[in-house]
């Protein structure tokens, strides 16, 4: 196997499209009708990748290595399973994330750093050509005593074991990993600078079975830690085109896509990681109100209402606070809301009157469980918990010119939406005004850890 690939050169990489052309922050803005503003992800586009980014994550575009950079981030965000773990059934079926994206990356990365994989084999034979093996050559060859000028006996071998190495391209392998540089190449190819015809033509056509077959055997017989790498994405690319979904008739690939078609439910995921703080031994969905049937002869919860089979989603149907963080002597219910506010201003970009209603309704439902000792919502010392309500959106810190601070996350508080048929002036109740807190879309993405720093800024940001 060659130490690098001869055949992508510098100049080659140079004449294609520089990486930040295939970047897109601005999609939210268009005003295409057409044009799909909410998806997040890769898309292939004219037959070329297109990475568009969630708002609020840039103002403008940045430079190249900043651009591969924010892509690596995308990747690693959207590839989270423990992100995907929140999404609804119906977010599920709407995302596009089963590529293989990586393994794509994996396959193309490895063609560009040593070219095609190629088996070696060693032969050993007797003569002068080649590297002398002399543990062979010492076992298997009978040594001459010969006397040199002085007299002197000197042992010499007039034979010699030699190895070379020999290289089979021919091999089952080698053809099925040019199948899947060229599948890579005519996916992702461009985003490292490499056209689709600067690789070889795959001299199989598309086998599930044998490819699968070639390259288990393969995973089963390596020790290489890098070999089994490659297999192994090859294997994942192998599956994911045997799998008739995303195959045509004629058995050409759908248009592959890797990402969301909205980005909603992996922000709320994100700021419930960073924000969601509960008691010990309380669990989130103690938080969740519930409806009751009563026909005069029986008071029971509904378990299953009519939505709930018709969206066959019982996340959608059920009343559930996206955050839950406990902070001293207060509840806080966020309500993660990936709405345009914080990058235009208008006020119709605001949540509506149904997201305040099931605010107001989370937090009368956790002020009733609070007061009630024999709910395990009861855990206060005493019962002076104040409740608050807030809606999280997110916002580009860099857009106005927010320099770099000790704070994690760049925040801000905005307002507060109210209903004008509650007494916004109650002190008991402050969970009647839901604050509007502003949230810097890249530094979540950076880093959504749980954060008690960030927990206490956001609480500091709702006034008491």
């Amino acid at each position: 196997m060659s130490e690098q690939n001869p055949n992508v050169t510098k100049s080659m990489r140079e004449t294609v499209s520089s990486f930040a052309d295939f970047c897109v922050y601005d999609a939210w803005r268009s005003s295409d009708e057409k044009k799909d503003k909410s998806f997040v992800g890769i898309k292939i586009e004219d037959n070329r990748p297109k990475i568009y980014f969630p708002m609020g994550y840039r103002a403008s575009k940045p430079s190249e290595d900043v651009c591969k950079w924010d892509f690596y981030q995308l990747i690693a965000v959207l590839n989270d399973k423990s992100l995907q773990s929140y999404f609804s059934e119906e977010d599920l079926k709407k995302s596009q994330l089963d590529f293989p994206f990586y393994a794509y990356l994996s396959v193309l990365q490895y063609y560009l750093d040593f070219g095609y994989f190629v088996e070696s084999e060693t032969i050993y034979k007797k003569g002068f050509s080649g590297k002398i093996n002399w543990p062979r050559t010492i076992k298997r060859i009978k040594p001459q005593v010969v006397k040199d000028e002085e007299g002197h006996d000197q042992v010499v071998y007039l034979n010699l074991i030699t190895r070379k190495t020999s290289y089979r391209e021919d091999n089952l392998i080698t053809l099925v990993h040019k199948f899947c540089v060229k599948e890579a190449a005519q996916l992702i190819g461009p985003l490292y600078g490499i056209s689709e015809d600067e690789v070889e033509e795959p001299e199989l056509l598309f086998d599930y079975e044998l490819f699968a077959e070639v390259i288990q055997d393969k995973i089963a017989a390596t020790f290489n830690d890098k070999h089994l790498e490659l297999f192994h994405a090859m294997l994942k690319m192998v599956r994911y085109l045997g799998n008739k979904e995303n195959r045509g008739e004629d058995g050409s690939e759908n248009e592959p896509l890797f990402g969301v078609n909205t980005f909603a439910p992996v922000w709320e995921a994100m700021v419930d990681k960073i924000f969601g703080k509960l008691p010990q031994g309380v669990a989130k969905d103690k938080f969740n109100p519930h409806l009751r049937w009563n026909d005069g002869c029986r008071d029971e919860k509904l378990d299953e209402s009519e939505e709930e089979i018709v969206l066959n989603d019982p996340k959608r149907s059920t009343l559930r606070p996206d955050t839950i963080m406990v902070m001293g002597e207060g509840v806080c219910i966020l309500d993660s809301k990936y709405y345009k506010y914080g990058l235009t201003g208008f006020n119709s970009h605001l949540p509506g009157a149904e997201s305040v209603c099931k605010q107001m309704a989370y937090a009368e439902y956790v002020e009733k469980m609070l007061g009630d000792p024999s709910t395990s919502l009861h855990f206060a010392q005493d019962d002076t918990l104040s409740i608050y309500n807030a809606f999280v959106m997110p916002y580009c810190a860099d857009a106005e010119g927010a320099s770099a601070s000790s704070a994690t996350f760049q925040m801000k508080r905005v307002g507060y939406i109210y209903g004008d048929w509650k007494n916004v002036e109650d002190e008991n109740r402050p969970y009647h005004k839901i604050h509007c807190i502003l949230l810097d879309m890249k530094s979540v993405m950076r880093n959504y850890a749980n954060n008690p720093a960030a927990q206490s800024e956001l609480a500091k940001l709702i006034p008491h």
